[in-house]
């Protein structure tokens, strides 16, 4: 009895050992963890500020050249870490209640089963080569949307569809994000017209709006090729083997149809369609038009989940009961995204954001010309980790680099280049971006595994970057 009662004491040890196995963090703790860095660095790098103006062309506060003071040091406390999560979510507030009416809309939607019906239709219709040939154009889509109008959080919408119909197609999660992940980055990274970045970025350097628009045209391509072809490749992998997906083991039965042969739709559930995609038109008009943001955003999803609910027949309360469903499966990404920005809060709050891009900015005066444009774009890639915001980053490095660059005899246009392509392509990776990390949560995809899928693909796009910008020093891509 005492033999196997020792026995029986060892398989529970060896049990607890094999729990204790080490697992990498959640995205949450990540998070913290990163807050917590971002507080220790508030004790050891030297705080400062430039001196900001209101710009008369854009109307931003910008930074003034040449203003940069060293300011007493004002560290963080254990408190103010705390702090910086509630102020993280109020300062993300419009974007975190943006993500639960998509969820909420969706959820009412979803409940209509015209969505599921469409995507199975898609599924039936491409099969083979076809499948790739949608993923390719849904790319090419998200790519036009980021370059041209802006788009970034907003296309956070269709991720539901995106997964459900990279696994019905026959390949994984991953490729579902990547679809509006690496088309919206490479979009906005080498936009040609994006009004949020190149618009206001030339408005700051006194460069004409959207000028040296040829130039970014021909990135835009050359990036477009590059995007789609390393995703095709990925798909085919997963397709000849489902084992070779990065989250082969986890479970994603929730994104899965159960029955890929009825492609029937009712006359409801094609009027719901109707409304559903007619409504997605009317919206992308607004934002073009009217310029539409978070705030329009979100009430037009909360009317069109209303619009869809009646137009299928459902009663108010099922609709409202939905509508919740729907927000409940957002809780994690859009908490995610308010708590991502008090890292950002915590650096501000220390007075040392203005020292980071000082320090990033003062090597380039002493580097050969040649390579100045390529080098200020891994500055700006390096600044968008701790600024990720596109307007907020063109209106604190901008006033820097534009000067800069007439210094290190290189165009202004260069320069903003480099500011696009540093600020728009990274933010596929760097985990103080909230669309990023929105996107992952959307798809259930882990960051580590998405780090390993998308570093691959970002250290092409730097490297076609770094050599478009390298062209442009050489060119002296104007007008100035």
């Amino acid at each position: 009895m005492k033999g196997q009662q020792r026995m029986a004491e060892e398989e529970n040890r060896f049990k607890k050992k094999k729990k204790r196995k080490w697992q990498f963090p959640d995205t949450y703790v990540l998070i913290l963890g990163l807050m917590l860095l971002a507080v220790v660095m508030t004790y050891v790098v030297p705080a400062g500020n430039f001196e900001r103006m209101e710009d008369p062309s854009s109307g931003q506060m910008v930074v003034q050249p040449g203003t940069y003071e060293s300011a007493e040091q004002t560290p963080v406390s254990f408190l103010d870490f705390f702090m910086a999560v509630p102020q993280g979510l109020e300062k993300n507030a419009v974007t975190v209640f943006f993500i639960f009416l998509i969820g909420g809309c969706f959820g009412v939607v979803n409940a209509t089963g015209s969505l599921h019906q469409l995507i199975r239709k898609s599924i039936t219709a491409g099969k083979g080569k076809s499948g790739e040939i949608i993923i390719a154009v849904l790319l090419i889509v998200f790519g036009l949307a980021g370059g041209v109008v802006g788009m970034a959080e907003e296309c956070l919408a269709f991720l539901p569809i995106l997964v459900t119909l990279a696994i019905g197609l026959g390949y994984d999660a991953v490729v579902g994000v990547a679809i509006m992940l690496m088309g919206v980055c490479f979009g906005y990274g080498t936009a040609p017209i994006n009004p949020f970045t190149v618009g206001l970025a030339q408005s700051i350097a006194g460069l004409p709006l959207f000028s040296g628009m040829w130039y970014r045209w021909i990135l835009w391509g050359v990036s477009a090729v590059v995007a789609v072809a390393f995703l095709i490749h990925y798909c085919r992998k997963v397709k000849a083997d489902p084992s070779k997906s990065l989250v082969a083991d986890l479970d994603y039965s929730e994104f899965c149809l159960e029955d890929v042969g009825e492609t029937k739709l009712t006359k409801r559930q094609g009027a719901v369609l109707t409304c559903f995609f007619g409504g997605i038109i009317l919206l992308m008009a607004m934002i073009v038009l009217k310029g539409w943001y978070m705030t329009e955003l979100s009430a037009y999803f909360f009317g069109l989940a209303l619009v869809c609910g009646l137009v299928y027949g459902m009663s108010l309360n099922e609709m409202a009961r939905h509508f919740v469903d729907g927000m409940k499966d957002m809780v994690y990404p859009a908490i995610l995204v308010g708590i991502a920005a008090g890292i950002s809060i915590i650096m501000e709050n220390g007075n040392i954001l203005d020292s980071i891009v000082n320090a990033f900015a003062q090597p380039l005066s002493h580097t050969p010309q040649v390579i100045n444009g390529g080098l200020m774009m891994f500055v700006q890639t390096l600044i968008n980790l701790f600024i990720p915001s596109g307007t907020g980053q063109a209106v604190v490095t901008m006033p820097l680099m534009a000067p800069l660059a007439d210094v290190v005899g290189i165009t202004r246009q260069t320069a903003v280049l480099a500011y696009q392509l540093g600020d728009g392509c990274s933010n596929c990776i760097i985990p103080t971006g909230a669309m990023m990390m929105a996107a992952i949560s959307f798809g259930k995809v882990p960051y580590v595994r998405w780090a390993k899928f998308i570093a691959k693909w970002l250290g092409l796009q730097l490297i076609i970057g770094f050599s478009f910008c390298v062209i442009a020093s050489v060119i002296q891509l104007g007008p100035f």
